[in-house]
């Protein structure tokens, strides 16, 4: 098939500015490629937000962590991305979080890269923290 012929099955649209749609173009080697900008460590991000995110390990997540990352918003879902493989899926801190209003889905950090583009596509409400990985 050619060039010419090839139509994309989706169109994500960006924007310029602080407010671009936050979409992880690659992972891998410590860092991100978000919204064509490339971040070291793990980040955590909201559809037109990015922040560094202060975590190395699943173990510095906390609740009261998550809460200061959120500020006053409060998504429908928070993907935790927390590594090739994550051990836990966090009960205590989904029950505070569901508490919240927030449910939270635990999953690989690329799954989690994966979830998210979609979702934010997608315009749903979420936000993301994302462990980096080597």
């Amino acid at each position: 098939m050619s060039d010419s012929l090839h139509k994309p099955a989706i169109t994500v649209q960006e924007f310029s500015g602080d407010a671009a749609l936050q979409i992880v173009h690659s992972y891998g080697g410590g860092e991100f490629r978000i919204t064509k900008e490339s971040y070291v460590g793990s980040q955590f991000i909201m559809p037109r937000l990015r922040l560094d995110w202060s975590i190395t390990t699943a173990d510095d997540v906390t609740f009261e962590g998550i809460m200061a990352m959120l500020g006053d918003e409060r998504p429908d879902l928070l993907l935790l991305g927390l590594g090739e493989a994550p051990m836990t899926n966090l009960p205590v801190l989904g029950k505070a979080l569901s508490q919240e209003g927030v449910r939270l889905e635990v999953m690989s950090t690329p799954a989690a890269c994966r979830t998210w583009n979609v979702m934010v596509s997608e315009g749903r409400s979420a936000a993301a923290g994302l462990l980096a990985i080597d």
